[in-house]
């Protein structure tokens, strides 16, 4: 009975500016805090005391996790330093005492904004910058009837989970600054509901709003638990100009992946840092909540000025530019839970913004997509039509900007309709030339060279033949000798491959029958012929 009642007490360890006295902590010990203490790593606890006169630091890229409630003694201190995080798993625990977390922006020039949300409870706009203009705090009403900026007094209280725009303060210039950041209050801990507007495409009205946590959160969990669909993370690549921002900035995130803003930078990773506010549509006019399991370790280090399920996902990101500065990227992918119809929350409407948009198409709509996920498994026969809106007539460029390591063994062209014509763009950049206006019907992505294919059955050219007789595949070439051969199923499975063959000839015993399979034939000058074959 004696060792029963032994384990229903917690352990506890208390550091006293020296060592642990009772061995480090874990999420079955109690942490607490009778003398200074500044991270060497990350650190666990069931619970955390911070007792005066106590500083307790947790420098950048570290996490303390705590499964319970944070105690903060008044007279002590508990200060986390940029891209550190306090992750708790208790959504009930009970936090007391004011923390400091320390959130460094990305450099910003005089009449900048950058878009913040608010890691704890009590923060005030002006605590936030004091030296911003008092009328410089903006928030964001995405209902119907306004759709537009309103500004807010700089007395204003934060609130968990809205996103606010906050210029730069007064005394910044026309070269970038980082400003330092300090939120001072009660961490926020549990579920955090926010009022979010239903998305019309014809208002274009997005939600603002912001991780509410002192950590990451993570954009699959977020989305898949929420109504919320694309997510926008404002940039601010681009000068203001007349008092004018540009949309350009944009970067855009959806599920599984992410494009760069018009204006370049880096696209958007999986995780939303502490104190990041952003844009979001949203299906339906609701209350959604962020919650514990969208928070993550780590993870914190992306800063816009503005146990995880990821659905296995596959993506090609384009880029489009002229020599002029024109730019814009989309993302085109493969996706286990997605279709190849509209899927909210996945598919994402293309920038209309600039001189040049590009984008794919999900017929029968004719709206345009910066980001579109297609049904996995994928397959080597799929096609996706591709469109441009000019205002610029030129010369530009098409461009693979990175793909998962999933398409490096596999070609991707590029068909132009207006010659019949197919590209590689894994060899080489596509350059054309346009007039102005909008051309749906130009492009097309494939991952085969159709132009080289005839007769299903029997493909033939001047070079290759490639026949089926009786189970038997033959391959004879005119000219030069073959070097390989490799051949896929529709969804891209390698059924054989054969190296080094050095033969006018070549057979192939198969099994398969009742199937489409896609050859490429490697002869020895390098060039390569593709075939379809039914079998």
């Amino acid at each position: 009975m004696c060792f029963f009642a032994q384990l229903a007490f917690s352990q506890t360890t208390t550091w006293n500016g020296t060592t642990w006295d009772n061995g480090n902590p874990d999420s079955l010990t109690d942490a607490v805090f009778t003398g200074d203490y500044s991270s060497l790593g990350n650190l666990t606890a069931k619970s955390v005391t911070v007792n005066s006169p106590a500083i307790v630091t947790f420098n950048s890229l570290h996490t303390l996790t705590v499964q319970n409630d944070i105690t903060i003694v008044s007279g002590s201190s508990l200060i986390f330093e940029n891209n550190a995080s306090l992750l708790q798993i208790n959504t009930a625990a009970v936090n007391t005492g004011n923390i400091t977390y320390k959130r460094n922006s990305t450099p910003m020039k005089y009449s900048e904004y950058t878009y913040w949300g608010s890691p704890v409870i009590g923060e005030t706009l002006s605590s936030l910058s004091p030296n911003t203009r008092a009328d410089r705090y903006h928030i964001f009403n995405a209902s119907s009837a306004v759709n537009n900026w309103t500004n807010v007094s700089s007395s204003t209280i934060m609130t968990p989970g809205v996103g606010y725009a906050v210029r730069a303060p007064e005394d910044f210039t026309t070269t970038g600054q980082v400003y330092n950041g300090e939120f001072t209050g009660i961490p926020n801990n549990g579920n955090i509901p926010v009022n979010v507007e239903a998305f019309n495409p014809v208002l274009l009205n997005y939600n603002f709003i912001s991780n509410p946590y002192p950590s990451a959160i993570d954009v699959v969990t977020l989305i898949d638990n929420t109504d919320l669909g694309t997510l926008y993370f404002w940039t601010h690549n681009t000068a203001i100009v007349a008092n004018v921002f540009t949309t350009d900035d944009y970067a855009v995130r959806t599920i599984t992946t992410g494009t760069a803003a018009v204006s370049g930078g880096s696209a958007p990773s999986q995780f939303i840092a502490s104190g990041q506010g952003f844009f979001a549509s949203a299906g339906t006019t609701t209350s959604i909540n962020f919650t514990n399991a969208m928070r993550v370790s780590g993870s914190n280090s992306q800063f816009y000025r503005e146990a995880l399920s990821t659905p296995l996902s596959y993506y090609i990101h384009l880029n489009l530019t002229n020599t002029l500065g024109a730019f814009k990227q989309i993302a085109i992918g493969y996706q286990e839970d997605a279709t190849n119809d509209y899927d909210f929350g996945t598919d994402a409407l293309a920038s209309t913004a600039g001189v040049i948009q590009f984008y794919s198409l999900i017929p029968p709509s004719t709206l345009g997509f910066g980001i579109q996920g297609r049904a996995y498994p994928w397959s080597i026969a799929d096609q996706i039509s591709l469109g441009i809106n000019t205002t610029q007539a030129g010369s530009y460029d098409i461009t693979i900007d990175h793909t998962d390591s999933f398409f490096d063994d596999k070609d991707i062209f590029l068909e132009d309709t207006s010659n019949g014509t197919f590209h590689n763009l894994k060899t080489s950049t596509f350059t054309f030339t346009t007039a102005t206006g909008t051309f749906n019907n130009r492009f097309k992505l494939h991952y085969q060279d159709l132009s080289l294919s005839t007769d299903d059955n029997i493909v033939n050219d001047s070079s290759l033949i490639v026949f089926n007789e009786n189970g038997t595949i033959k391959f004879v070439s005119n000219n030069l000798n073959i070097n390989s051969i490799e051949a896929f199923d529709i969804t891209g499975r390698s059924l054989f491959k054969n190296i080094n063959i050095d033969s006018l000839t070549f057979e192939k015993n198969i099994t398969q029958t009742n199937q489409t399979i896609f050859i490429t034939v490697t002869l020895e000058n390098s060039q390569k012929i593709r075939k379809k074959l039914i079998l």
